[in-house]
């Protein structure tokens, strides 16, 4: 009775083999069935990294070569030759050109704004404009400079209720404590233009207790002196 007892708790060796071969059996129908699947999968994959790769090195020439075609142009921007910088000549690719080839790579964005600068200059303000909200790069000071570019564009249009948010703006974005300032400043000054005085002074009071020892708080504090005779007050 023992006997059968432990015999019957005893597993079958035959029944774990089968159950294996059985294993095997349909991992091999499956290959077999699946086989087209399964190397069209293969090459999928591999097809998709070498794509990856071979886009991430033409990024990386792309890149490359805007970073090169932007310092000649750069150049000319420097020394204010504005319409050379937009159009190039002979000796070098101008800024229209570059951003239309590479205007997806940090110089090509870079490029946007020299060129808003340029047609600025020229008066060209609606063109100017078009090119500042066109910048779509990830640094905060070269982002936050297309938008106080845009915010300057504004002010020549004397849309100055556009115009001070989109200095404040400028001045959440900078990263360098300076230009956070700077923005801030011009800000309010295009509030003052609106006639909104309360608003604007507040503005020059942040700004000389966020930002001390910078030009900006020190032209705040001008400010304030010259608003103390409708102020009342020379309380920073």
């Amino acid at each position: 009775m023992e006997k059968l007892e432990n015999r019957a708790g005893e597993q079958d060796p035959h029944a774990e083999t089968d159950s294996h071969a059985e294993k095997v059996d349909r991992l091999i129908a499956f290959f077999t069935l699946n086989k087209n699947l399964i190397i069209v999968i293969t090459i999928v994959a591999a097809v998709t990294a070498g794509t990856l790769l071979f886009q991430h090195l033409q990024r990386q020439s792309a890149e490359e070569t805007a970073y090169r075609l932007v310092s000649y142009a750069s150049a000319s921007v420097e020394s204010q030759n504005w319409q050379q910088a937009i159009d190039g000549d002979s000796s070098m690719t101008g800024l229209r050109e570059i951003i239309r080839e590479y205007g997806s790579t940090p110089s090509g964005n870079f490029a946007k704004i020299l060129i808003g600068d340029s047609y600025f200059a020229l008066q060209q303000i609606d063109s100017a404009l078009v090119n500042y909200r066109s910048y779509s790069g990830k640094n905060r000071n070269l982002a936050a400079a297309a938008n106080a570019g845009e915010a300057a564009c504004l002010i020549r249009k004397k849309e100055f209720s556009d115009a001070a948010p989109a200095f404040e703006k400028a001045s959440e974005t900078a990263a360098n404590q300076a230009l956070k300032a700077l923005y801030l400043s011009d800000a309010a000054d295009a509030y003052l233009s609106l006639g909104e005085l309360e608003k604007a002074v507040g503005m020059y009071k942040q700004i000389i207790r966020q930002y001390p020892g910078y030009a900006a708080a020190a032209k705040a504090e001008k400010s304030l002196l010259a608003l103390a005779g409708k102020t009342g007050s020379v309380d920073f």
